[in-house]
Parts: C-alpha cells; sequence; structure tokens
C-alpha cells in the first residue's frame, strides 16, 4: 500500500507502481471503520534479515485483507510513525517470533490502547504457516466486530494456499522495497550492486510465485514490482520477461485483473503494439475508471 505519506500506507503495494488502477479497489464509505495496521517486535529480540520481509510483510498483508474483504478502510503505519488520531482509531498490531520461527501474534487494540484480543498462530515450517495465514483474516475480522467491521464478499480477492501464501506475504514487502528505494545515488560499485543483487532476487522470486499459482494477486504484486523497479531505472528488469511473457500469454480474459495489468507490463519491454491491442479490448468496459488510466498506462514509454 502507498500513499502520499511516506510514514502510512493507504493502498496495496502494488497500486501506484501500477498507475492507480482505482476500479480494482472495493468501494469505502466516509463513514466506514479505519483500521490501522502496524508490526512490532516479538518481544525485545527482533527477528533477523531473513525475518524482514515476513514481518513486515504481515501487517501489508492483513491490512490488504481486511481492504478487500471486509467494510473497513485500512492503513499500514510504518516504522515509528504514530497515529494522528489515536483516540478514534483501533489498532492491529503484528508480530512474527524471533530465531528463525515461523510463529506469528497479532493483537487488536482498542481506541484506549487496551488489547481486546491476542492471536497467536504456530508454525513449524512454509506449508504451516501458509495454513495459519490463511486463517488469520477471518480471526481479524472476528475481533474487530465491535469496532464496526464486517466481512463483505468479493469475488476478485483469491490467494494461493499454504507455503505460497508465505511467500505471497514476505512478497508484499519485498515490492514495497523496490517502491521505496530507488537506486542509490552513489558512485560506491559495492552498494550499487548490492541494490541490484537485491532488486534481482526480488524480482526472480515474486516472477516464479506469479507463474506457479493461477490466482491474479501475485502476478499484480509481481507486477508492481517490475513496474517500481522500472521506474528506479535499474536495468536488471529485462531478467524477468520469461515470466512476465508467461503470465501474460496466460491473461486472455479482459475481465481478468492480470490481463489489465499486461498492458502496462508489455510496455516495459517495449512491446508497445500488443499493449496496444490490449488497450484496445479493454476501452470496451463500461467502467468510468478505466479510460483514465489507460491514458495513464499510455504514457509509459
Amino acid at each position: 500500500m502507498t500513499s502520499d505519506s511516506a510514514a502510512s500506507l493507504e493502498f496495496p503495494v502494488w497500486f501506484e507502481p501500477l498507475r492507480s488502477p482505482w476500479w480494482l479497489l472495493p468501494g469505502v464509505r466516509d463513514d466506514a471503520p479505519r483500521i490501522v495496521f502496524r508490526a512490532e517486535p516479538w518481544a525485545e529480540q527482533g527477528v533477523d534479515a531473513a525475518g524482514r520481509d515476513l514481518r513486515l510483510g504481515l501487517p501489508l498483508y492483513l491490512a490488504e485483507a481486511i481492504r478487500f474483504s471486509t467494510n473497513a478502510r485500512s492503513l499500514v503505519l510504518r516504522g515509528e510513525a504514530e497515529l494522528s488520531e489515536p483516540e478514534s482509531t483501533t489498532t492491529v498490531q503484528t508480530a512474527v517470533a524471533p530465531g528463525g520461527e515461523s510463529s506469528v501474534r497479532v493483537r487488536v487494540l482498542d481506541p484506549a490502547g487496551d488489547v481486546v484480543e491476542e492471536i497467536v498462530r504456530d508454525a513449524s515450517d512454509e506449508g504451516t504457516l501458509g495454513g495459519a495465514l490463511h486463517l488469520l483474516p477471518h480471526a481479524v475480522t472476528q475481533a474487530l466486530a465491535t469496532a464496526g467491521v464486517r466481512p463483505i464478499w468479493n469475488s476478485l480477492y483469491t490467494l494461493p494456499a499454504g507455503a505460497a501464501l508465505a511467500s505471497y506475504a514476505r512478497g508484499l514487502h519485498a515490492c514495497l522495497r523496490l517502491a521505496d528505494g530507488p537506486a542509490p545515488f552513489t558512485a560506491d560499485p559495492e552498494a550499487v550492486a548490492t541494490w541490484r543483487s537485491d532488486v534481482r532476487s526480488t524480482l526472480a522470486g515474486l516472477g516464479s510465485l506469479a507463474t506457479s499459482t493461477p490466482e491474479p494477486f501475485p502476478a499484480l504484486v509481481f507486477f508492481g514490482a517490475v513496474l517500481a523497479a522500472y521506474d528506479a531505472r535499474v536495468q536488471v528488469v529485462g531478467e524477468s520477461r520469461l515470466p512476465v511473457n508467461a503470465r501474460c500469454t496466460a491473461a486472455t480474459d479482459p475481465l481478468d485483473p492480470v490481463y489489465a495489468m499486461t498492458a502496462v507490463v508489455l510496455r516495459v519491454f517495449g512491446d508497445f503494439d500488443a499493449s496496444e491491442r490490449r488497450i484496445g479490448r479493454l476501452r470496451t468496459m463500461d467502467h468510468p475508471a478505466v479510460l483514465p488510466w489507460l491514458a495513464r498506462v499510455q504514457e509509459v514509454v
């Protein structure tokens, strides 16, 4: 999720890199419950580098799930940012166990800061972690009922299961790192090489996930990461051509959100003719938000 504030994230991490496809987001009423998500340490000991994407991806995952499956408005706070109106906000704080474990904890706090409910899920490997993550949005929604949060049905929001879901949660933060961190403006070749290596491994991992599961959201995250890296002018983007082509070829229905997003990601690789053909089909969609988005897509050159 990204927003104008560097301290908070209002939209999915793929949203702004993919040129803000508003029609993919469910509508939210002005008086919708406002739920804030943030990561916290499990205890005084933090996670190692390998657990960082899971720790920081967990609030992104839950915020996205709540946005697409309930009537609530979700916001992710980053770092040590503070709430602008803490007295009227329900907070969901997430944590991941240190020491290489996969256990996760979610605490729901009322506006007074009191813990309404604490949810702990233990996992022994990626598969059981994915199973635990799958059940968390429902448990969190139930815990938020007193704040006015109610489930809604959304046919678009489907995610993979098992180990792939654990990879998806990590991938959300990995995508955000690319959207947040342009290549360092430094003459230090080691720093530049480290950044490019991170971009390369991130895109490879997200591409592998997107092409191994039919659900649309892993592809949206992958495409968002590709566009974020492209906007940062990272040359290794071209190495993602094969998984991009595979996902583009598999998307043939204009009503499929992945099909729509191929119109923008194809342009990154110079496939303007293929992009324009898809844009032509998308123009026939009866949705007022699609045409302005297509105009933004055609600015990608």
